[in-house]
């Protein structure tokens, strides 16, 4: 349970990227990446107004979705990067 813990706080939308096997072979890591570049922080980080924060996971256990991402309890499979901007702009 200690990976619950942090000394960062959390945004109000918390973004997971999986970085499990399948997702990264199907290009989870370029998502991450683009996300990063889009938001302005690295992972572990939240934006400076703490609407986002951006976190990498191992697995969602929705590899058949490869590659996902979670936005506190959504989900959101087959990726490109150019559905990042769709996708944010749903908490906007």
């Amino acid at each position: 349970f200690y990976s619950q813990f942090t000394l960062n706080p959390k945004g109000k939308y918390q973004i997971s990227v999986c970085l499990g096997t399948a997702c990264y072979v199907k290009g989870s890591g370029d998502i991450y990446n683009a996300l990063m570049e889009k938001l302005g922080i690295v992972g572990g980080e939240c934006t400076p107004d703490g609407k986002f924060s951006l976190d990498a996971c191992r697995c969602v256990g929705a590899c058949g979705l490869a590659p996902v991402l979670m936005v506190n309890d959504e989900v959101y499979g087959r990726l490109t990067v150019d559905d990042i901007d769709d996708i944010l702009a749903k908490y906007e």
